[in-house]
């Protein structure tokens, strides 16, 4: 496991949840120091913050350590963490750009 893709996904899916550091990381019970350094890959974190991490990202610990969804192809996870972040009032909007954006294959 490369700690830096871990960190890097990680501060994605923060920034994707509109969390700050300082802010995650009360969450989680660590300094805002110690999370820079994980999303930067300087340091590793025990199982207990990994647990913490998913829990309030709201994402799984298969997704923070490997980058896939055990339910999904390594390579839709990334697309399925955006789209499932994507606010309510806007999914109509969303569907409607991803309908187009298919559609644009057909021509």
């Amino acid at each position: 496991m490369n700690t830096f893709e871990i960190g890097k996904r990680i501060q994605l899916v923060r920034e994707l949840r509109g969390l700050t550091r300082e802010a995650l990381s009360e969450i989680i019970d660590v300094s805002p120091r110690f999370l820079y350094d994980l999303e930067l890959g300087f340091k590793g974190m025990s199982t207990k913050t990994l647990i913490a991490l998913g829990s309030a990202l709201g994402i799984t610990t298969d997704y923070i350590l490997l980058g896939r969804h055990p339910e999904t192809p390594e390579t839709n996870s990334e697309s399925l963490l955006l789209i499932q972040s994507c606010p309510d009032n806007k999914i109509t909007y969303l569907n409607d750009l991803m309908k187009l954006f298919i559609s644009s294959f057909d021509k």
